[in-house]
């Protein structure tokens, strides 16, 4: 014998199948729609306490504004007493966004491999990184190896990390060393006829010629520089990029995506929050590629404390 369902039951039996199904597609809809805000509830952005935004509490409420207003989420920055504390923050995830140095950077990326660079900052020269360089006075043939070369201090990414590596690495001959504490200090000491040249660091642009007396220590001293016998820059690094921000490789992607979208805007939309954020770098930001700090990962045996120049 063959048995029916009533017609009523049946009635209820596809509203209800069909309410299951629109909540399925409802379900798939929201999974589609969800991005970082659903799962990020705060933001925290980990900078050196000696960056200008902290130093001043207006500048650092409009940078905290700016910035939850564009992602639509909560935003701490948060004060580090120095790059090592920094790097120990990012690392561990208790940031998730950094302004690094480039060593700070490469501390990080070698503590975890956690950190993802996803801008360099652009100076107003066009620069997005510099060159250590080796100047000597013009008149000066002697092998490097004769020569003092004075340097500023053992903190000094330009003027002594990445040259210290190219000697051990025998890639530059090690000269005699003279020690002189400051960038000021180091041309004094040249000018003065106690060295034969100085380490420092030139930006490193594509249409300036990299050996320009003018652009050493980018431009800095200037004056002091060019009133001094004339040099020539006999050596010169590989470049490097200067210090990212970063992102801990935790968070979202669209979130990485929303965050440089709004530092590539930032000099059209927010000039005046760029002079806050970036009071180094008037030049706004690229995305660096995927091996730009690849030349960095012989400056992590030390702490981190120093800065790129």
């Amino acid at each position: 014998m063959i048995v029916t369902k009533p017609a009523a039951a049946m009635a209820v039996s596809f509203f209800a199948t069909c309410r299951a199904g629109v909540a399925v597609l409802a379900l798939g809809a929201c999974a589609a729609f969800a991005d970082y805000r659903d799962t990020v509830p705060v933001l925290r952005i980990g900078v050196v306490e000696n960056h200008v935004a902290l130093t001043n509490p207006l500048k650092l409420e409009a940078v905290q504004q700016a910035f939850s207003k564009t992602l639509g989420i909560p935003i701490e920055i948060i004060r580090m007493r120095s790059y090592a504390a920094l790097v120990d923050a990012h690392a561990s995830g208790r940031v998730g966004y950094a302004i690094h140095s480039a060593r700070s950077y490469a501390a990080t990326d070698a503590a975890c491999g956690c950190v993802i660079p996803f801008r360099t900052p652009v100076a107003a020269d066009g620069s997005s990184g510099f060159r250590s360089v080796l100047a000597v006075g013009d008149s000066v043939t002697r092998p490097i190896s004769e020569l003092r070369i004075a340097y500023s201090n053992e903190d000094s990414v330009s003027g002594w990390q990445i040259p210290h590596q190219a000697m051990q690495a025998g890639s530059l001959e090690t000269p005699q060393l003279v020690r002189a504490g400051t960038v000021a200090a180091t041309i004094t000491l040249y000018g003065a006829g106690e060295a034969d040249g100085f380490f420092g660091w030139v930006p490193d642009i594509a249409t300036a010629a990299g050996s320009d007396p003018s652009l050493l220590f980018g431009g800095w001293n200037r004056q002091m520089v060019l009133e001094s016998d004339p040099v020539r820059v006999i050596w010169s690094s590989q470049r490097i990029p200067y210090g990212p921000h970063a992102l801990h490789r935790s968070l979202p992607d669209d979130l990485l995506a929303a965050l440089g979208a709004f530092l590539d805007q930032m000099p059209e939309n927010e000039p005046g929050l760029l002079d806050i954020f970036e009071p180094f770098f008037a030049g706004g930001y690229v995305t660096p590629g995927l091996k730009d700090y690849e030349n960095l990962q012989g400056l992590v045996v030390a702490p981190p404390d120093g800065g790129d120049g």
